[in-house]
């Protein structure tokens, strides 16, 4: 093991004590005897969630996955409500062990909840006047559907959804897919879409199979912008793959270029960047990535990564809209936000 591997994986095996163990592990100790489990019992979860984990994402076992990811989101929730009440304990007068029912409660219901907001959508809608548009148009994103981690009939369910909005332009801004499993079929729906779609590389589809996933959509009739430009209807439409490091936008926008005589619309998934795009000229930047925690307080550590992760940004004339996501990565649980299909309604500025 190199030593740049060593700190991930401390820091991997003490997230896996966190979700997989430390709820039975604490639970348990305020239930008190004889729900007490053995500290082999603990050790004996903390191994299975850290192989579950180490082998679930190993090639196309979404069987294995599936389990996996939303044992996962369950017993994070619990770990949430642990960790909360391990607070609560300090200042209120409530023996452990009457607290634990009620904690239980509390946690099944959390469960409930973000398992239901998982499987709803909404519309966003935002309204943007320009003095660059030339007539109103209607721009579609979505964001982080995480084909592979949701099923073919979700898709088919976000294109009627996206339909219904008559678009003029639909633009998919990374993770559409998150396995290399993932078969044309499950994206088949994309073929039905109204109006032109553009396509941009996230993070998940460079860790998948990403010839496959450009070789898929293709030939559904979506058109890939890996740095390059797409001019239509007096907007012009860029796409950056992404990457790691936080200057992919200022590498790129200046080799692609931005025609200042068209509304310029970036596509790069993670929402960085921006600061770039406005100095270059860029008009709207989508992205996506955050997913907004996905499942609250998570949102909290997402927040350390990104300034902005989620909704609409404005400076001066330029604007940012980071999408909460589609979709959902791992577990089919949201808790604290929901899942987005983002619409913005482009207007001249005189009308």
């Amino acid at each position: 093991m190199t030593r740049s591997r060593l700190p991930f994986l401390l820091l991997f095996t003490a997230a896996c004590f966190y979700v997989f163990a430390y709820p039975p592990w604490r639970f348990s100790h305020w239930a008190g005897e004889p729900w007490r489990l053995h500290w082999i019992a603990i050790g004996a979860i903390w191994f299975a969630g850290f192989q579950g984990m180490r082998h679930a994402f190993a090639g196309p076992r979404l069987r294995l996955r599936y389990g996996v990811v939303h044992w996962m989101g369950i017993s994070f929730v619990f770990a949430s409500v642990a960790s909360a009440w391990e607070l609560l304990r300090l200042v209120l007068p409530v023996a452990d062990a009457d607290a634990v029912p009620w904690l239980l409660l509390i946690s099944v219901i959390l469960v409930l909840l973000a398992i239901a907001a998982s499987h709803h959508l909404r519309v966003r809608r935002v309204e943007i006047p320009s003095a660059k548009v030339r007539r109103p148009l209607r721009v579609v994103q979505i964001s982080d559907v995480h084909i592979g981690s949701r099923r073919g009939g979700f898709m088919a369910r976000i294109v009627a959804r996206i339909n219904r909005l008559q678009p003029d332009y639909v633009v998919i801004t990374g993770d559409l897919i998150d396995s290399s499993a993932v078969e044309i079929e499950a994206l088949a729906s994309l073929a039905d879409l109204d109006g032109t779609v553009f396509f941009s590389v996230g993070n998940h589809e460079r860790y998948a199979d990403l010839p496959k996933a450009l070789s898929m959509l293709e030939s559904l009739g979506v058109q890939p912008l890996r740095q390059q430009s797409h001019l239509v209807d007096g907007v012009q439409f860029i796409g950056i793959d992404d990457a790691d490091h936080r200057d992919q936008v200022e590498q790129h926008l200046p080799v692609v270029g931005v025609r200042d005589d068209h509304y310029t619309i970036l596509l790069y998934h993670r929402p960085v960047g921006w600061e770039s795009a406005i100095s270059h000229g860029v008009d709207l930047m989508l992205s996506g990535h955050t997913h907004n925690g996905q499942i609250f307080p998570f949102n909290w550590v997402v927040r350390q990564q990104f300034r902005r992760i989620g909704g609409l940004y404005r400076e001066g004339n330029a604007h940012l809209y980071v999408s909460v996501g589609t979709g959902t990565w791992g577990p089919l649980m949201r808790l604290g936000s929901l899942n987005e299909i983002s619409c913005f309604d482009l207007r001249p500025e005189t009308e």
